[in-house]
């Protein structure tokens, strides 16, 4: 949850320059080449009906609200993204009582707009699933991810377990279910809102299984997420294959310096804590002995 991370770096280095050129830096360049690319695609070779406006509107990360369904779906979530990153400062600033009500807002609202969604006929309600407000929970969920990391708040095995519970439904939801509302109220609903705090706690204790691959895959998740949906317009199926790899030819390229970077640190971070890690078994085993 990018609100999570966001908040700790904030408190690492309150710089407000240095936070906005690194978002700006990481955001901007991939997500204006590929608005373009997919205007033009959408335009001319799918010959959808977009226009000037809607490639001005994309430009103005304005077009999630005033034409949401313009062009292509993912580029609300960006949009949305962009004014969560202005916002953060904002709740960095405030107490700790302040980001608890703020946290939860945005849960309520997440909440009861889920509810209400399902239970409009499908033709009109999957489209909401891409508007704000159904996504609002999750930034409410990092909230409260970073308050219990400031208390030193483990969460051990419960995440998994929960996870573990939430799959188990959704296979059963979807093999036994066939009536539309119960489906989408078991999934989109009931799962959605409780994987949430799932994964709030889990990134408070984060699997120690990450390796160079990993982290270089985290790193270009972004242009994945950017070219597969237009990729698969055009190709189908394999078209998940040439997005991957547009990812890979484009971001790498204008951050490779931040990604070498990240991934070398990463693998110090490893390297220190499987030392710390035997460190500690030795002080166990003398202990016991």
């Amino acid at each position: 949850m990018s609100i999570f991370l966001l908040l700790n770096r904030l408190d690492e280095n309150p710089s407000l320059p240095r936070y906005f050129k690194r978002r700006v830096r990481r955001i901007w360049p991939l997500y204006f080449l590929a608005v373009v690319v997919v205007f033009l695609a959408d335009r001319y070779v799918l010959h959808m009906d977009v226009t000037y406006y809607d490639l001005i509107l994309h430009f103005a990360f304005v077009s999630f609200v005033l034409a949401p369904f313009s062009f292509q779906y993912l580029f609300w979530s960006l949009q949305l993204e962009e004014w969560i990153y202005l916002a953060i400062p904002f709740i960095h600033r405030m107490n700790d009582k302040a980001k608890f009500h703020v946290a939860t807002s945005l849960i309520v609202i997440t909440l009861i707009y889920s509810a209400f969604i399902v239970l409009l006929p499908y033709n009109e309600f999957h489209l909401l699933y891409f508007m704000p407000p159904f996504w609002l929970g999750a930034y409410g969920w990092g909230i409260f991810a970073y308050l219990l990391r400031k208390k030193g708040y483990r969460s051990g095995n419960i995440p998994y377990i929960i996870l573990g519970l939430l799959l188990t439904q959704y296979i059963y939801t979807t093999l036994n279910t066939h009536d539309e509302i119960t489906y989408e109220f078991f999934t989109r609903f009931l799962i959605y809102n409780l994987a949430l705090p799932a994964f709030a706690l889990l990134i408070l204790n984060p699997p120690k299984v990450l390796s160079r691959v990993t982290v270089f895959l985290g790193e270009v998740s972004y242009g994945i997420y950017l070219w597969t949906l237009l990729f698969q317009e055009l190709l189908g199926v394999a078209g998940v294959l040439y997005g991957i790899l547009a990812a890979i030819a484009t971001e790498f390229p204008l951050r490779r310096k931040e990604i070498i970077k990240r991934m070398k640190e990463t693998t110090i971070l490893t390297l220190q804590g499987e030392e710390e890690g035997r460190k500690m078994r030795k002080i166990g085993n003398k202990k016991d002995t």
